[in-house]
């Protein structure tokens, strides 16, 4: 024993330290958690207040750089702290990816170009001869024709507008009529008894169109079957183009 008091074997004295040791660890621990859980609240108001501030259109990408010096801030601490910094930062990212995401697809989808639809050309229909167009005259070819010589008459159309028209095809007023007359008498008229359609076909601006037409002498006044022949004597000719008529010409059967 000293004067002090009894000397302790050397064992004593190394477990009282070590208890010390711990136990000043124990207080560095708590000392640690307890600045760790103030800074994860601090961390988690900051976050409520930027999540509730945050809106769908901009606000987002203003968030989404502003969160990475919060986080940055927070690091640095010990490594007891990392759990909590991770989850301050798992509930905080959410929303800025939630709300980021829409926007980069409109952003994609306005950048994708789009192919323009291709232009159709439609060929321009050609319209009918009128009489706005057209400059028909009939020529017999024999101002007097003999007994039992053929009558026959020579046709020209003219357009003489500025664009194309077209003469014959279907329809009504298309085709090439001939009519004769006697002083004020009908005598003949082809298209009771004959087809007068001819064949569509383009007439140029300023082009000219002909055709050939024969009367057999007869006379279809009172119809096809009962048809009979002319007189000789002194008739005349119109021809109808389209609709169009021509000036009457006179002409002599003998």
């Amino acid at each position: 024993m000293s004067e002090n008091g009894p000397v302790l074997p050397p064992e004593v004295y190394r477990r009282r330290r070590i208890v010390a040791v711990i136990a000043l660890l124990a207080v560095i621990l708590l000392l640690v958690a307890g600045v760790t859980s103030m800074v994860g609240m601090i961390n988690g108001k900051k976050d409520a207040t930027v999540a509730s501030t945050a809106t769908p259109s901009g606000a987002p990408f203003q968030s989404f750089s502003a969160r990475p010096s919060e986080t940055a801030s927070a690091t640095p601490s010990a490594s007891a702290t990392a759990s909590a910094t991770a989850s301050a930062t798992a509930s905080a990212t959410p929303s800025v990816t939630a709300s980021a995401a829409p926007t980069a697809s409109v952003t994609t989808a306005a950048a994708t170009p789009t192919t323009p639809a291709p232009s159709v050309t439609t060929a321009a229909v050609v319209a009918a001869c009128t009489a706005n167009d057209l400059k028909v005259t009939v020529t017999p070819t024999k101002r007097t024709f003999a007994a039992g010589e053929q009558v026959s008459f020579h046709v020209t159309y003219t357009n003489s507008s500025k664009t194309p028209c077209a003469v014959g095809g279907e329809g009504a007023n298309t085709g090439v009529d001939l009519n004769i007359t006697s002083g004020a008498a009908q005598v003949y008229t082809r298209s009771l008894c004959a087809a007068t359609a001819v064949q569509k076909s383009e007439v140029a601006a300023g082009a000219e169109g002909a055709t050939d037409l024969a009367w057999d002498r007869k006379i279809n006044v009172l119809g096809c079957s009962s048809a009979s022949a002319a007189q000789k004597g002194s008739y005349w000719a119109a021809v109808t183009v389209n609709g169009v008529s021509s000036a009457p010409v006179n002409f002599v059967i003998q």
